[in-house]
């Protein structure tokens, strides 16, 4: 597409009826990223679903996107491989848990989507309480070895 058309082409398309956002569960792909690029001054916005286009990509170009059956965590500095609970301050986003819970039952997202649409994600969690047992278990663990 030539530059010159591109304005037209932006310009012609509608306002969406519903508005993408981070773990809106409107896809099926594992880590949902969503990029949006507004400018107030073209009246513009530029939205990517960045999870959809990396799975297109993955077709064509393979050998550049790897998925890794760990992931780096910055305080041990090391891969883990076992999925953390969750202990956010808040309750656990529902599209994460569906994913979550089909990894861990080697469950389609569907299949989980099903057996768990009636059910709560975990709440939150008392991040102080959760740092108090840390700091005791850290003081005392030397007793239990």
């Amino acid at each position: 597409m030539e530059l010159h058309n591109l304005g037209a082409l932006i310009a012609t398309t509608s306002i969406p009826d519903v508005r993408w956002m981070h773990g809106d569960d409107l896809c099926n792909c594992t880590f949902q990223r969503i990029g949006e690029f507004a400018n107030p001054y073209l009246g513009q916005t530029l939205r990517v679903r960045f999870c959809c286009v990396w799975a297109e990509l993955e077709k064509e170009y393979p050998d550049f996107i790897q998925h890794i059956p760990a992931y780096w965590d910055d305080n041990s500095e090391s891969w883990r491989k076992e999925p953390t609970e969750w202990d956010g301050g808040s309750g656990m986003p529902r599209a994460l848990w569906y994913r979550q819970q089909a990894f861990l039952q080697g469950k389609s997202l569907e299949d989980v989507r099903a057996e768990l649409g009636d059910q709560e994600p975990p709440k939150a969690v008392n991040i102080e309480a959760r740092r108090r047992r840390e700091t005791i278990y850290a003081e005392f663990s030397h007793l239990w070895k």
